[in-house]
């Protein structure tokens, strides 16, 4: 009779452990999901912000090459007014200053 009440008191045990860290699983599993929610939002906000800077980013470029190509076609009017101010008078076109670095 004693090994019954042994018996009957470990399943229920058993029982009442098995329980106990069902309620602990579904919990965690229940934050473990509202983390996820949260990280795939995060996630997507992330991709969205890297696509406006890469799209930036190609607008900048696109800009500095228009830019140089600017630069370098005014270079290229200076050296041809130089030129003819200097057939004019006869002078040297002057010397340049030295870039510093």
């Amino acid at each position: 009779m004693r090994n019954r009440f042994m018996g009957a008191g470990l399943a229920l045990f058993v029982m009442l452990a098995v329980a106990a860290c069902g309620q602990e699983a579904k919990k965690e599993n229940e934050q473990l999901k509202g983390q996820v929610a949260g990280l795939q939002k995060e996630n997507m906000a992330l991709k969205g912000e890297m696509t406006t800077f890469k799209a930036d980013a190609e607008a900048m470029k696109k800009q500095f090459e228009e830019l140089t190509k600017q630069k370098q076609a005014l270079e290229e009017q200076v050296k041809e007014a130089e030129a003819k101010i200097a057939a004019r008078s006869g002078a040297k076109p002057p010397l340049k200053p030295k870039k510093s670095s």
